[in-house]
């Protein structure tokens, strides 16, 4: 027993500290501090109606689009070669799937000037789902599908009056483009932005825009009723009322090896095989019945089976034929 003395001065005994406890206490004390927890971000603290909120979420966005996707390549599987029209219009309906979230990121993220970042990965998010679909090998390309086609949507621009961007599929990658340098427009010209977010944006937009034909990095938002707009090229200018372009374009330039050097975020879809189902693949899922005339061929492919030699090879990974 050790002692201490009291308020009045007189001596008691104290009992040993436990030798468990002072080894607990001096672990304790060594660990760091727990950082504080992130505040939720909620509609609220974005000044959004959960409505509003709602529309800018990313697990709903992505989960319609990749069901979409999911579809394209259940087709190219089922019948690579004579599916090719429902290809085309699953194509379409991805296409008009993505009007709606980027609609939501025009009024929420440049209309009201809020949630870059919910909207930075709505765009993140159509813009990856575009290239998972092209992973899909189908018997048309894109641009052999949706270069005369009819396709297409209007987006309500947040300036001017009745101001509208005509989406067509024909150029899809502009479309996500024109709204992604509208979002980082206005959040540049913000006093209270979070740069380091804004140039993570920034590369991200960079990334995922480059196949655009008429806009780049700063960019202009065309007014596409302009007697100078020149469709298919990026030598552009500004429409009326829209947000400068002045600090974007100090960020981009100014500041290029900031975001230059930030990793990268897009994906690299890996191409999907496809069987042409007219002569390879089990018999039960032929498109043809070639198998039934010339079975004996088969196990070397010279005929028309499993071998596939009468008409080329079976696997196959071009995009058109």
């Amino acid at each position: 027993m050790s002692t201490t003395t009291n308020k009045r001065g007189l001596s008691i005994a104290a009992p040993n500290q436990d030798p468990n406890s002072a080894a607990a206490a001096a672990v304790a004390a060594d660990k760091p501090a727990k950082k504080p927890r992130k505040k939720a971000v909620t509609a609220k603290s974005l000044g959004l109606t959960k409505v509003e909120f709602d529309s800018i979420k990313a697990p709903p966005i992505k989960k319609e689009l990749k069901q979409i996707v999911k579809k394209l390549a259940k087709q190219v599987d089922d019948d690579w070669h004579d599916g090719y029209e429902e290809q085309q219009e699953t194509k379409g309906e991805w296409f008009e799937a993505i009007q709606e979230p980027l609609q939501a990121v025009l009024d929420i993220g440049v209309g009201k000037q809020t949630a870059l970042l919910q909207c930075n990965e709505v765009l993140k998010i159509v813009s990856d789902s575009f290239y998972d679909l092209l992973a899909c090998p189908c018997r048309c390309c894109w641009e052999d599908d949706m270069s005369d086609s009819d396709t297409a949507f209007e987006l309500q621009l947040p300036w001017g009056e009745e101001k509208v961007y005509k989406a067509t599929a024909a150029y899809p990658y502009d479309v996500w483009s024109y709204v992604w340098v509208a979002l980082l427009r206005v959040h540049s010209n913000l006093d209270n932005v979070d740069e380091g977010l804004l140039l993570q944006c920034i590369k991200d937009a960079h990334d995922n825009m480059n196949k655009a034909e008429m806009i780049k990095l700063p960019g202009f938002l065309y007014d596409q009723d302009d007697e100078k707009y020149d469709i298919g090229t990026t030598d552009q200018r500004d429409g009326k009322h829209v947000p400068s372009g002045t600090k974007l374009a100090h960020y981009v330039n100014n500041r290029a090896s900031e975001w230059k050097s930030l990793p990268t975020t897009k994906k690299v879809h890996k191409r999907r095989r496809a069987i042409d189902r007219r002569f390879d693949g089990t018999p039960e899922r032929r498109t043809r019945d070639y198998h039934l005339q010339y079975d004996s061929d088969d196990s070397y492919g010279g005929g028309f089976g499993y071998g596939g030699g009468g008409y080329g090879r079976g696997r196959r990974e071009c995009n058109i034929m």
